[in-house]
């Protein structure tokens, strides 16, 4: 048995000193072990990669292309606008109860503006959207949860934008 504790002497006087157990100690250490490995793979997995929009690392501004803004005007509902430099306004609302019918709206749409985009002669939509779009920005409403904006944040992505942005919302 794993003990730390001193040898027993063969003076009259009893030593004040008790053994310790190591065992739980041991155990203990090997059970924080293992949750700082499992949570140190958690944090890898839950990342998001995305480029920063504005800042240092933001890109340049690139001619002939477009802002998108994504904004939450309730909970359920989405209102994206597309600005071109010299341009009206592009509005497009998006609408559904559930978040998965959201996303799936809001890449229907996204998809929709892409076909339709004078881009050169690249067939790939990801590489449409990436030289189309500059930017986007994702404007918040109380009541809306994290999940939901980073779910919508992760569809931009996977459409190819990537300069992102999160716009709070004070209540």
């Amino acid at each position: 048995m794993a003990s730390a504790g001193p040898s027993p002497s063969s003076g009259r006087r009893r030593s004040l000193d008790a053994e310790i157990n190591l065992v739980p100690f041991i155990d203990l250490l090997s059970m924080c072990i293992c949750f700082l490995l499992m949570t140190a793979v958690w944090m890898e997995i839950g990342g998001v990669n995305i480029k920063q929009l504005v800042g240092i690392d933001a890109p340049k501004d690139a001619q002939n292309t477009y802002e998108m803004e994504i904004k939450y005007v309730k909970p359920q509902a989405l209102e994206l606008s597309l600005k071109r430099a010299g341009m009206r306004d592009q509005v497009l609302k998006v609408e559904a109860e559930s978040n998965e019918l959201r996303l799936t709206k809001l890449r229907a749409v996204v998809t929709a503006f892409a076909s339709s985009l004078p881009v050169s002669a690249v067939t790939d939509l990801k590489a449409k959207l990436g030289q189309a779009i500059s930017a986007a920005r994702v404007t918040t409403q109380a009541g809306v949860s994290y999940g939901e904006i980073v779910s919508v944040m992760d569809t931009l992505r996977d459409l190819g934008i990537v300069s992102l942005g999160l716009v709070p919302v004070r209540p």
